[in-house]
């Protein structure tokens, strides 16, 4: 979709982009290309999109796979969402916040459409990345993988082997393998964000599979980050159950500095320190 074509269906839908929904229309069939090739869709494939918005990626979407289903929250684009529901006949459109969706729920469209296993393909609101990268990679019944446009600077520290970590890369590293398929800058979009973007694959997405308890891991992850100003030693010492001299012990074992910061460990490291605590 160009430019052109897009201004030409928001007048004519009498449609503006909602900047508190992050509303940032792709206008290159290039970058579209893109994201449905790093997808690697095949035919018998079911995919979630989120936020089809006018369903420019949706098209796309369903030229390749069995069955999209698409989840969307703003009525606004009920007008052109349904020329496409019109036009083919393997989309499902559910007019819902795609946070809100339950284990069950999703389970049961599984069901509906006898499909084992499913792929998410989205341009998703960069306010929602976190979140709605940690509910699938979190979920009962994971995806195949995630091919998504998010913001670039957090596609990079996603996909980088080494560097500064976040609760969401880490989130990815400890549950999956991801690539970064592409930057995309910042003039693909209309209206133009501050920001360049980038396509973000994530892949070989698997249960815990480490010989520590998740829950402990991920209690030790989100104290360590609770305060960024704060060492690694310090945030962790807020825990009730957990003496200076164990984590001395503990940081002694894994050879961690006392004054290293939550961000600087690795997915190892933190197995490593959960063990030895």
């Amino acid at each position: 979709m160009t430019l052109e074509e897009l201004q030409f269906i928001l007048k004519k839908h009498h449609l503006t982009p909602n900047k508190v929904r992050g509303q940032n229309f792709l206008v290159s069939d290039e970058v579209l290309g893109d994201i449905i090739k790093a997808s690697e869709i095949i035919s018998e494939d079911l995919i979630l999109e989120v936020g089809p918005g006018l369903g420019a990626l949706t098209q796309s979407l369903l030229e390749k796979a069995k069955q999209v289903v698409a989840f969307e929250i703003d009525k606004n684009f009920q007008k052109p969402l349904n020329k496409l529901i019109n036009t083919f006949n393997n989309v499902e459109l559910i007019w819902q916040n795609i946070l809100s969706l339950s284990d069950q729920q999703w389970l049961e469209i599984l069901t509906k459409y006898k499909a084992k296993d499913y792929k998410i393909v989205a341009n998703i609101p960069y306010y929602l990345t976190a979140k709605f990268i940690q509910k699938f990679i979190l979920a009962d019944k994971k995806p195949l993988s995630m091919t998504l446009m998010v913001q670039k600077e957090v596609a990079e520290r996603i996909a980088a082997e080494k560097g500064k970590h976040s609760r969401l890369s880490l989130s990815v590293a400890l549950y999956a393998d991801s690539k970064l398929a592409r930057i995309v800058r910042k003039d693909n979009f209309y209206p133009q964000p501050k920001v360049d973007s980038a396509v973000i694959h994530i892949f070989n997405i698997h249960t815990w599979d480490y010989d520590v308890d998740e829950k402990f891991v991920w209690q030790l992850i989100r104290r360590g980050f609770a305060s960024k100003r704060k060492k690694l030693f310090n945030n962790l010492l807020t825990d009730q159950n957990l003496d200076k001299e164990k984590l001395l012990f503990a940081f002694d074992k894994v050879r961690l500095d006392a004054n290293v910061r939550a961000e600087n460990l690795s997915p190892i490291n933190w197995l490593e320190l959960a063990r030895n605590l």
